[in-house]
């Protein structure tokens, strides 16, 4: 019986080992997919930045146009092109009921 013995704590040895060995592998499989996906993801985000950068440059260097730079005067300072007229239009404070 001493030997059959062995041989079982042996086989159960070697069972919780593999099963332990299954287990791990799983866990590791599923952070491995789950860093890929993670990689996959900021790759495309940096494709995008990329692609972006490249878009700005090629503004920055062409410069902006007469519109734009018009169009910024006219709504950040309030410019107006010489003899234009400018009309305020206020509420009327005196109301006939």
């Amino acid at each position: 019986m001493g030997e059959r013995t062995g041989s079982t704590i042996i086989r159960i040895a070697v069972a919780a080992l593999l099963a332990y060995a299954v287990t791990r592998f799983c866990a590791a499989s599923n952070a491995y997919k789950e860093a890929e996906g993670a990689r996959r993801s900021a790759s495309a985000e940096v494709r995008a930045l990329r692609t972006e950068r490249d878009m700005r440059q090629a503004a920055w260097s062409s410069g902006p146009d007469d519109s734009e730079i018009e169009k910024l005067a006219r709504e950040r300072l309030g410019l107006v092109m010489p003899n234009e007229t400018i009309f305020y239009f206020t509420e009327a404070e005196d109301k006939e009921g």
